[in-house]
């Protein structure tokens, strides 16, 4: 029976929904095409498995060219792995964030600034405080990523913890078919190991379909290559036994549409079927114009991080063993060679003539010792033959020598580079500039690393647009969202205009690099260029790693200086002096004008006056008109007289203001 994609929830568990010959058909089809898979890349896996060996320095017995023969491992590739280690997991997570979100777009507001803040923050918080395993698997990646040359991280939400899980699968537990093309296309299965209490609980939550499995597997069982290695497996009987499963992330054609949709399948080994789980959203889906289906977008839950790419396969990874496990192995046997021949030159072996008189047997001796025989010396000398043995060659010492430099080269681990100081009359930026072009050489790893990251950073992004928890989110972002006014929660993660990436700098690889660049921006700094001071501080102090850069940068209130408060009052005290003393005379500039233009006017109706009384005497004028006329001059003079008693009470204030901010108490006879 056919499944109708439309009717059925993301959520829910198709296997439920199918028929028990298509679960069958399908099991069987999946398993074989997984075997194949495996097969595909055996040849990988067994040279990956010596160089692990290597690596991990595991003893063997050596029966060539006797038994107990030397067998000695140099540790070249373990040190260039610890020496990766030691650079990568600082570089890469570094600060009290390391997660960004950056803005794509125009940002006019600043409300996508704003949210990417917000996002940085979270994720920062999640991957180091609510995540607690990240960073001990973050850890445990960068150390076996240079051995093997590619791992995986599974980033999922985990029903049984409620949380988002990111955790390391290892090369040997991801089967992806080592001819595929592309990976996020390939079929990629991860090997998981589950006890049966774990089984339980996952058929219980009906997260798995309830059907009978076989008997876990326990008799000799090796859960992963370093076991395999390592000659450890699991005691016949013990509470190690487990189910091994496949979750298979493939494309199924489930609904008969000739299309094959992808899946997540869990199964067993045999091909019983315990979920089916579509790997899309329903905003991955693209249409033609018509409305008919061109493709689904999957879902990505691994990120595979690659050493170095293989140039045989899309999917694969080179590490430093397929690099130095050669030059080592060569070493490995110079090295045990010289051991060997030390050994033959030491113990002076030979041949011992019939004629001599000895216990029969080995005979041996301890220092300082003697031992009686019933011969003379002569017979002794004569009957003894040492087996001709050279000493160890100068040549093949020479040789070694220059086998571990041409090592230590391809994995950068010179003197420099171990942290051993070069030579007393090296100058320094010459030593500087030496290790700037040794480090050279993991530049580009690094910036694939940082890639892998980001991708892992998208996924986390992606999960919580749908399980993120909004009290947590509003717990951590509390004292931001207390200064802004805007919807936070699942609606910061559900656009997609937004850049997820490291916060790391991926061209950077030493401390001394971070240093030398911070001293650059404050050096330009100091030459006055128009740098923001705030920003570059907080570059140089994150470059020195210092703890708490936050409260570092918070300025205190400045706190007032009695001296300079005191000039203050004095200039401003001199200030109102100026002020008053410009009004002053501008006000004595006033009443002289007021006092001339009164005068004036007091002429003119003088004037005015004796004028009507000589036309009234002779010519009869009009007494009212000329009369009207002498009140309004009247009037204005009257005004002019009130105007410069106003200046004068004026005057008499400012002057009262003045003695009183001079320290001057007036008295009756003053005032």
């Amino acid at each position: 029976m056919a499944i109708n994609l439309e009717e059925a929830p993301f959520e829910v568990n198709l296997a439920d929904k199918l028929d028990q010959d298509v679960l069958d058909r399908v099991g069987k089809e999946l398993t074989e095409q997984i075997e194949l898979d495996e097969e595909s890349r055996q040849s990988w896996m067994d040279t990956n498995k010596d160089w692990l060996k290597l690596a991990s320095q595991v003893r063997e017995d050596k029966s060539f060219p006797w038994p107990g023969a030397s067998n000695v491992k140099y540790p070249l590739l373990t040190i260039a792995a610890m020496q990766f280690h030691a650079r990568a997991l600082p570089n890469l997570i570094n600060g009290a964030q390391p997660v960004r979100a950056r803005v794509i777009g125009r940002d006019p507001d600043g409300a996508k600034a704003a949210r990417s803040q917000r996002i940085s923050k979270y994720m920062s918080y999640q991957v180091l405080e609510e995540m607690e395993d990240w960073m001990d698997e973050m850890d445990r990646l960068l150390f076996i990523l240079p051995m093997t040359g590619i791992c995986y991280k599974k980033t999922y939400y985990s029903e049984n913890s409620t949380s988002i899980k990111s955790v390391v699968v290892l090369p040997n537990d991801m089967i992806v078919n080592y001819y595929a093309q592309n990976f996020t296309r390939a079929r990629m299965t991860h090997v998981m190991y589950m006890d049966e209490n774990e089984v339980f609980e996952l058929q219980r939550a009906g997260i798995f379909s309830d059907i009978d499995l076989n008997e876990p597997e326990d008799e000799g069982m090796n859960r992963n290559a370093y076991d395999d290695i390592n000659k450890l497996s699991s005691t016949p009987g013990s509470d190690m036994a487990a189910h091994t499963l496949y979750e298979s992330h493939c494309s199924l054609d489930l609904d008969d549409d000739g299309y094959k949709e992808p899946y997540v399948v869990t199964l067993t080994k045999e091909g019983k079927i315990l979920r089916i789980m579509a790997r899309w959203s329903e905003g991955n889906i693209s249409y033609n114009p018509k409305g008919d289906l061109i493709k689904i977008e999957p879902d990505t839950y691994f990120t595979p991080y690659i050493f170095m790419p293989d140039p045989s396969s899309a999917v694969s990874g080179l590490g430093l063993g397929t690099l130095l496990g050669p030059i080592n192995e060569a070493v490995n046997t110079m090295i045990n060679q010289l051991i060997d021949a030390g050994t033959l030159s030491n113990l002076q072996g030979g041949f011992l003539g019939r004629g001599i008189k000895l216990r029969g047997g080995a005979t041996r001796f301890r220092p300082g010792e003697w031992k009686i025989v019933n011969s003379t010396g002569d017979d002794i000398r004569k009957s003894v033959f040492p087996m001709p043995v050279r000493e160890p060659s100068n040549v093949l010492f020479q040789l070694l020598g220059q086998l571990i430099e041409s090592g230590e080269r391809v994995s950068a681990t010179t003197d420099m580079m171990v942290g051993e100081t070069p030579g007393q009359n090296t100058p320094a930026t010459t030593a500087m500039a030496s290790l700037e072009q040794g480090l050279k050489v993991f530049t580009g790893i690094y910036k694939r690393i940082h890639r892998s990251l980001a991708k892992e950073y998208k996924i986390m992004y992606r999960l919580n647009s749908i399980y993120l928890d909004d009290e947590i989110y509003e717990t951590v972002l509390d004292e931001q969202m207390m200064n802004e006014e805007a919807e936070f929660g699942k609606i910061d993660f559900e656009e997609e205009k937004v850049d997820i990436k490291p916060a790391s700098d991926p061209n950077i690889v030493s401390q001394a690099q971070k240093s030398v660049k911070s001293q650059a921006l404050l050096e330009k700094l100091q030459m006055g260029l128009p740098l923001n001071v705030h920003e570059v501080t907080k570059r140089a102090l994150e470059s020195e790693e210092q703890e708490n850069i936050e409260q570092l940068m918070k300025m205190p209130e400045p706190q007032p200086n009695p001296e300079v408060e005191m000039q203050k009052a004095e200039l401003q005290i001199q200030q109102s002096e100026f002020e008053h003393k410009v009004k002053m005379e501008t006000a004595d500039r006033q009443l002289e004008t007021m006092k001339t233009q009164a005068i004036a006017l007091k002429d003119e109706s003088a004037a005015e006056l004796n004028l009507a009384k000589i036309e009234e005497m002779g010519l009869g004028i009009d007494l009212d008109a000329r009369k009207a006329d002498l009140d309004d001059v009247k009037f204005e003079a009257d005004t002019i007289s009130k105007q410069l008693e106003s200046l004068d009470r004026e005057e008499d204030r400012e002057l009262q203001q003045q003695q009183l901010r001079s320290g001057e108490v007036p008295t009756k006879g003053n005032q």
